[in-house]
């Protein structure tokens, strides 16, 4: 009898171990080095303290975190249905962890201190984005983002503009204050015509831009300020 008693502890013991396996102590959460970034969230979720599940991101689909003065955007890949998400004036240089979120429509991440814009290649429903005030000089991974109507690039270090060439649906292009000389991918642009709107001021255009590729798109009825 004695053993019969023992075994059936043992057996309660173990079940109660399983149980607790399948409890909060074996799915801890979402961790969020950037304690800013984690307040946001948490405002977002209004979820003040406590684990924040992957499920609860996944149901994010707009957060507001400008100026909250964050760094590290781990543990944001979790928020996989965001479709606007604003990042400006911030203190981000990898962007990393946006790479994924390809449901985006409308990103803004003005005013960090980013450089390496390629995580957001494969954002292709993008149709907002706002880069100005970085340290960009290859837009190269803009080249797909054919969705893109508004982008604003102001305040970077961009040289070569070619990428944007046959991104057809802009309607208004910021580039002011770059160090952009050639042009000519604007006029290469199909899609640029009639109530569009470039912005070139600030940057060390070339006599071709001002007297050959300027007018022609003017002549298209693209507004070009410079």
């Amino acid at each position: 009898m004695r053993r019969i008693v023992l075994l059936a502890i043992a057996c309660l013991l173990l079940t109660g171990l399983s149980l607790s396996g399948c409890g909060p102590a074996a799915n801890p959460g979402v961790t969020f080095p950037d304690p800013n970034l984690e307040a946001a969230i948490r405002e977002a979720l209004t979820n003040p303290s406590g684990p924040i599940y992957a499920a609860e991101l996944a149901g994010l689909t707009r957060l507001q975190a400008s100026s909250k003065g964050i760094e590290n955007l781990s543990g944001l890949q979790y928020c996989t249905n965001l479709t606007s998400l604003s990042l400006g004036s911030n203190e981000i240089s990898d962007i990393s962890p946006l790479g994924d979120l390809i449901n985006l429509t409308d990103l803004n991440l003005e005013s960090n201190q980013i450089s390496d814009i390629s995580p957001l290649a494969n954002l292709t429903n993008l149709t907002y984005l706002y880069l100005w005030s970085n340290e960009i000089s290859d837009i190269s991974p803009l080249a797909n983002l054919t969705d893109l109507t508004h982008l604003y690039l102001v305040s970077n270090e961009i040289s070569d503009i070619s990428p944007l060439a046959n991104l057809t649906d802009l309607t208004y292009l910021c580039l002011g204050s770059n160090q952009i000389s050639d042009v000519r991918p604007l006029v290469q642009n199909e899609g640029l015509g009639t109530g569009d709107t470039v912005d070139l001021w600030e940057n060390p255009l070339s006599s071709d831009s001002i007297n050959t590729f300027i007018p022609q798109l003017r002549a298209r009825g693209v507004t070009v300020n410079y």
